[in-house]
């Protein structure tokens, strides 16, 4: 495959575009293949890895993947608990009543992630 080579302007159009931490190897090796212009392109490269460092931080405003599993399992158990019922003649979902068994304590959220925890385990996946 023949690509074409890189003219002025492409590194700055990337440094506009979305980039983050997954884009650290790209970077690399990016800095690998560069020859020559280090006095034009040392303080772009410089832009990108700052963008990219900039990314990482900002990782950190996204709910941690444990949370959002947790709550995908306790998803998945209520919809195995819900059955299709007719009112009226209209198809609705139901879920049976579930024991508030965390108290009332903290928060209703955490109520609830209580409740749904201690429901008997089904086959989830």
């Amino acid at each position: 495959m023949r690509r074409p080579k890189a003219k002025e302007g492409d590194l700055l159009k990337l440094i506009r575009k979305e980039i983050g931490s997954v884009d650290t190897a790209f970077l690399i090796d990016l800095l690998s293949r560069n020859e020559d212009d280090w006095e034009k392109r040392g303080p772009i490269f410089g832009m990108i890895a700052k963008k990219i460092a900039d990314g990482k931080i900002t990782m950190s405003d996204y709910w941690p993947v444990d949370t959002v599993l947790n709550d995908a399992a306790r998803y998945r158990k209520l919809q195995q608990l819900a059955k299709r019922v007719y009112i009226d003649g209209i198809a609705s979902i139901q879920f049976p009543r579930i024991p508030a068994t965390g108290g009332d304590e903290g928060s209703f959220e955490n109520s609830v992630n209580l409740a749904v925890d201690d429901l008997p385990d089904r086959n989830r996946w």
